[in-house]
């Protein structure tokens, strides 16, 4: 536990009082973790990862826990470990398993000596592997754990750079916002912002949606003389959300991929309990908008004329515009229900469709062909040339590898925070019998602590996980892992304040005191993170998927 905190005052100090990147921050924090870990204890979270808890012996059946998704069930070599965990040596057996049935495997013969319980089952590969993990200097595996964290999520943040970008310098951004607002009309203007915002919050970063429809906002105040806070709130109600619930953007799709939950699964999940605080927003925003009345300060103001800019017939059309945003969620749906559904089409179709859908549906490839789309509306606007395209995927790509790189340090932070075996720390600590709405209020609570010490939602998401994942193992979940996904998601967003740029953002861009920033943005944040989480809180019981 000490590694740990040594590490968190690293992160926090790092950034807070020395100033440093974030990427700098995390990864010496990363190098401070893994030295100061001993190695039995990189042993017995890799084991623990690995196993399978035995509740009882008797003759030659082994009763087993629940078996995760990590557990190699098949019939083969193992070694039955027992001892207690906080020691350095553990007692192994070899042993022969003939046959798997639900939570009992079969050995081949007796064991020469009945073995102390609590004992564990693991597989011979994997426990050499723990064995020779373990034996890995610390600078080797914070290296393999940053290079495990890019091939999960590297491709991926930067063709969510590509679209981003492309959608923002082609137009087809802007005329995703007109086309909804135009067609609700001027009355619905604040759901138009933040049915647009939300939309573009999904491959844009949030910064990027505030900074692209804050003239819209300026420009319908100006034209109404009123409303300028309810504007302002409504593209943060739609935009602020998805940052943190719904993939391709760093943090869900890191969540998910810690979580072994398919990017599929995380957007239905991200849209379906994000409604629910984009709903407690906005009951908020209304509420706000009547208590104060914060006017229009700025004297740029005076240049905005309308809401709609004067070229708007050189835009792209709304099809292609939307089409980067839709195809990738499409395809990635389309291959969890595929999944789930298991349909029979036939001898000769099935299995051209199993292995299309699974092809298109991969993450990458899904990602990839949304990235190719936005291009395309990029290359179809007049006057555009390859080389003006080039310096759009230059800039994307150059952003996106600043963002690549903190994640992957945060993923090998995480990574390193796993290894002390602190999961199996926390689970002592905590009561036996800790039910699964605990666990996600646990892991709502840790991310909401790390999220109000250092600010980035970003971060905390990256660093709850490697703190959240080894106790979820320890335990065990009664309901689907997005549940905790989506907890850790929501966690991220109450009680933002000064040490969060999205703060700064929002307060000078929109020219709100830091009281009145206070006041509206703060607090609805923390009201859409709690209502998000109850909501999944519920659901985690209504549909626990498990």
């Amino acid at each position: 536990m000490l590694a740990i905190v040594l590490g968190m005052l690293i992160v926090v100090g790092g950034v807070l009082f020395f100033r440093l990147h974030a990427f700098l921050a995390l990864f010496f924090a990363t190098l401070v973790v893994a030295a100061a870990t001993a190695s039995y204890c990189v042993r017995e979270s890799a084991l623990d990862n690995h196993a399978a808890n035995i509740v009882a012996l008797a003759d030659q059946q082994v009763e087993l826990a629940a078996v995760g998704d990590e557990f190699k069930s098949q019939p083969g070599a193992y070694y039955i470990v027992s001892g207690e965990e906080d020691l350095p040596q553990l007692d192994a057996q070899s042993v022969w398993i003939e046959q798997f049935d639900a939570s009992t495997a079969t050995l081949r013969e007796n064991l020469a000596e009945s073995p102390r319980l609590p004992a564990r089952l693991i597989s011979q590969h994997d426990y050499d592997q723990a064995v020779k993990l373990s034996e890995t200097s610390a600078t080797s595996r914070v290296a393999d754990a940053l290079g495990k964290t890019f091939g999960k999520i590297g491709v991926l943040i930067a063709m969510a750079s590509i679209i981003g970008q492309c959608l923002l310098t082609s137009g087809a951004a802007e005329r995703i916002v007109q086309t909804i607002r135009q067609a609700l009309g001027q009355r619905w203007t604040t759901l138009a912002f933040v049915i647009s915002s939300f939309i573009l919050a999904i491959p844009v970063f949030f910064d990027t949606v505030f900074f692209l429809m804050l003239p819209l906002a300026q420009a319908m105040a100006r034209r109404t003389g009123r409303d300028y806070l309810k504007y302002v709130m409504s593209i943060i109600v739609g935009g602020t959300l998805a940052h943190s619930l719904v993939p391709p953007t760093p943090g869900p799709l890191f969540v998910a991929s810690e979580l072994n939950v398919s990017i599929g699964a995380m957007a239905i999940g991200g849209i379906a309990v994000g409604i629910w605080g984009v709903f407690a927003g906005y009951i908020y925003m209304l509420w706000a908008n009547r208590r104060w009345q914060i006017p229009l300060r700025f004297d740029e103001a005076e240049q905005v004329t309308d809401a709609a800019p004067p070229n708007d017939s050189r835009l792209p059309s709304f099809g292609l515009s939307i089409l980067p945003v839709v195809i990738p969620i499409i395809l990635l749906a389309l291959l969890t229900f595929y999944k789930a559904a298991k349909p029979d089409f036939g001898s000769a179709l099935t299995p051209v469709l199993d292995t299309a859908i699974p092809f298109l549906g991969d993450k990458n490839i899904a990602l990839s062909l949304g990235a190719l789309l936005a291009m395309l509306t990029l290359i179809l606007k007049p006057k555009t040339t390859w080389v003006e395209l080039g310096k759009s995927v230059q800039k994307a790509l150059a952003e996106g590898g600043v963002v690549i790189l903190i994640t992957c340090a945060g993923g090998a932070f995480g990574e390193m925070i796993r290894q002390t075996d602190v999961g199996a720390t926390i689970a002592n600590l905590m009561p036996s019998s800790v039910s699964g709405s605990g666990l996600l209020a646990m892991a709502f609570l840790v991310t909401l602590t790390i999220r109000v010490i250092q600010g980035s939602a970003t971060v905390a998401m990256i660093a709850a996980i490697g703190i959240v994942v080894p106790l979820a193992t320890q335990i065990g979940l009664p309901f689907h892992p997005v549940y905790l996904a989506l907890a850790i998601g929501c966690g991220s967003k109450p009680l933002p304040w000064m040490n969060d740029s999205g703060f700064w953002v929002i307060s000078r861009m929109s020219g709100f005191t830091e009281k009145e920033t206070l006041q509206t943005f703060s607090v609805l944040l923390t009201i859409m993170g709690i209502a998000s989480f109850l909501a999944t809180l519920l659901a985690a019981y209504l549909f626990p998927l498990a």
